[in-house]
């Protein structure tokens, strides 16, 4: 009699559209730059049977284990749950990290110990993406400025190879433009043009993207394409220093004997100083004793096709100093020279005694 009492209850149910129905919703939360996509899933219930449960039940694709998420979920920083009422619960991801990727289903079950019926929603695949970040730009920065963009310099010729590197998931498509030229994209990550000429002068960028929030793109490299040319090299002080009984004074006192050049060329060329001794031409460094001190200034290269300001100060001159000095300025396509002469009148030196 119970049992044909039980049938005939459920039998009713199901007659007059009382068996519960689960439903399951997701919606993507717009990710912020540089992580992942943010999901937010509610659960509802039509005809939620009374003194029952629910929950939203996850399998993860990382290791196929289940979580369930409840209001007893202790969420922390990764997601929060929310029961809007007796029948709806929303879980919202603060944070959807790889082990959460999986299958989701909306559970509901009687909330008894003699076989509680449980009625579940279909099931939703819930993937981890990401947005694309591009992390770098590679390139040979032997002439690389950074001012307010990076600036690249390469020679008529020359090869020119730009690597983009990119992230995110799904693996973004990654290609490289060119700033007013609508037409110029090659694709993939690397950007590679065996001999530039003039025309290949421009300012470049790469965009990454994979269907994750909108396309990602890099910061500017201006490249330019110049001549090299080898050291070119002026005095702006006089060849030619006699020192006098009152020069040796002041200079001995205060400042020193100064020799002074401007140098240009591309490469930038490597500026060494040297002195012609009976022996041979001697390098000069820096050098410092209680007698005397040699002083090397280089200037700071600016730009290419900037001369640059380097000097050679010696303090405390004496009769050994006295000579000839060879400014020496080198790049890869040449040298260039430039000499001073040092030397002082017979009075100088003898009045010193």
């Amino acid at each position: 009699m119970i049992l044909l009492l039980f049938l005939t209850t459920v039998i009713l149910h199901i007659v007059e559209g009382t068996e519960p129905a689960v439903e399951i919703s997701y919606e993507e939360v717009a990710a912020r730059p540089y992580t992942e996509t943010l999901y937010s899933i509610t659960c509802s219930v039509t005809h939620m049977p009374v003194n029952s449960n629910l929950w939203l039940s996850m399998i993860s694709s990382a290791g196929g284990y289940v979580e369930n998420f409840t209001d007893e979920s202790n969420g922390g920083f990764w997601f929060t749950v929310r029961y809007d009422s007796e029948s709806s619960l929303t879980v919202v991801f603060n944070a959807f990290v790889p082990h959460y990727e999986g299958q989701y289903t909306c559970m509901v079950r009687e909330n008894t110990d003699d076989n509680p019926l449980e009625w579940s929603s279909k099931s939703v695949y819930l993937k981890y993406t990401t947005m694309p970040e591009i992390q770098d730009l590679i390139y040979d920065d032997a002439y690389t400025f950074n001012y307010d963009h990076r600036l690249l310099f390469l020679n008529d010729g020359s090869a020119l190879q730009l690597q983009c590197v990119a992230s995110g998931v799904p693996e973004p498509k990654v290609e490289w433009k060119k700033k007013g030229n609508d037409n110029y994209v090659i694709e993939g990550p690397l950007l590679d043009v065996p001999s530039v000429t003039k025309a290949d002068s421009g300012f470049y960028f790469c965009e990454a993207h994979n269907g994750i929030g909108d396309p990602v793109k890099s910061t500017e490299l201006e490249v330019k394409v110049l001549d090299f040319f080898p050291p070119k090299m002026r005095y702006t002080s006089e060849p030619v220093i006699t020192i006098t009984e009152d020069l040796n004074r002041y200079w001995g006192n205060e400042m020193g004997t100064k020799m002074e050049i401007l140098v240009n060329g591309l490469p930038p060329p490597t500026v060494t100083w040297w002195k012609e001794t009976e022996i041979g031409r001697q390098r000069i460094m820096r050098e410092s004793t209680s007698t005397h001190r040699f002083l090397i200034y280089d200037g700071f290269f600016s730009y290419p096709g900037t001369e640059t300001d380097h000097r050679l100060i010696i303090e405390a001159p004496n009769q050994f100093r006295l000579g000839t000095y060879v400014a020496k300025a080198e790049n890869s396509l040449g040298v260039a020279e430039l000499n001073f002469t040092i030397n002082a009148t017979e009075t100088t030196y003898t009045i010193q005694r």
